[in-house]
């Protein structure tokens, strides 16, 4: 064992550049207790999204793997596209509102953000629900403030959408960046976003949010219990937890939120992006999460602006 673990450890500390504590003079098993919790140590210091490491002896081999993982912080990361349709409409922040309409065009079309009138989506249903819930109620009529929010969320999202999901937005994006002359602390924010967002579209071209996810959080599924993987979700899907949606006020959103909320709070764990490292002498993955990191920063900044 000791012979595998450190020639495992040897690959490790050189795939992430720390430098392995000397322990090969002390004696079994502490040498090996010791350096791994050096190593740790190290890890969580240096490496973003650090999550932990994990020492398997499988048959005659003994090796570490590594874990990654973006913390989202148990955040809704939910996008109010009438605010945005708002901005469009003004014409003193038409332009504030383009740039923006492009950030959006690229979470949509490349980096695969739910909508909420898209059936599939998560959002949908939701909406969907509270709908029904208000027809069966009698005491609510078609005046009834709800219904109105819901037609709003429904007319309102479809032409959203289709700005939204125009690719032209992406095409424009850089002399949408080029032209624009902020007018005031909020314009400025959303210039300050909107270039973050063009970079990464740069650099990561055709990443999607959902690229380094896994059913149930089950990276490697040979290793997994068949109770654990193959059975109904136990996590908290990102399709759950990140969408364009409606508003962020209102009755509709009260109810909303207090679906949402009660679904969530039957989970144990958050889906989030997650990549394994396996040092068994294989060729190690150079990826990272990067991409993500960057990326739920720009989300997180736009709810707050549109909100």
């Amino acid at each position: 064992m000791e012979r595998g673990f450190y020639k495992s450890l040897s690959l490790l500390t050189n795939h992430y550049g720390i430098n392995p504590l000397p322990t090969q003079n002390f004696n079994y098993p502490y040498n090996i207790s010791l350096s791994f919790w050096d190593t740790q140590r190290q890890l969580k210091g240096k490496v973003q999204n650090w999550e932990n490491i994990r020492l398997i002896e499988k048959g005659d081999e003994t090796f570490f793997v590594a874990e990654e993982r973006y913390n989202t912080g148990a955040t809704l990361y939910y996008i109010p596209v009438i605010r945005l349709y708002q901005v469009l409409r003004n014409k003193r922040r038409n332009k504030t509102g383009l740039l923006l309409l492009s950030v959006c065009t690229y979470l949509y079309r490349i980096a695969d953000i739910p909508y909420y009138r898209q059936e599939g989506s998560y959002l949908y249903w939701i909406y969907e629900m509270l709908t029904e819930w208000l027809e069966q109620d009698e005491e609510v009529d078609d005046n009834h403030i709800s219904k109105k929010e819901l037609q709003k969320a429904e007319i309102i999202g479809d032409i959203m959408e289709q700005k939204i999901a125009c690719k032209e937005n992406l095409l424009f994006f850089a002399e949408r960046l080029k032209q624009f002359k902020p007018k005031d602390s909020f314009d400025k924010e959303c210039f300050i976003l909107a270039e973050k967002t063009f970079k990464l579209y740069g650099e990561y071209p055709d990443a999607s949010v959902f690229r380094n996810t896994y059913y149930n959080n089950v990276v490697r599924v040979e290793e997994a219990d068949d109770d654990e993987y193959y059975n109904e979700e136990t996590v908290i899907t990102m399709d759950k937890y990140i969408s364009f949606f409606a508003e962020s006020d209102g009755l509709i959103y009260d109810n909303l939120m207090d679906c949402v909320n009660n679904e969530f709070n039957e989970y144990g764990e958050t889906q989030e992006p997650m990549i394994f490292k396996t040092f068994d002498g294989s060729n190690v993955t150079d990826e990272n999460l990067d991409f993500e990191s960057k990326l739920f920063k720009i989300l997180n900044e736009l709810c707050r602006l549109l909100n």
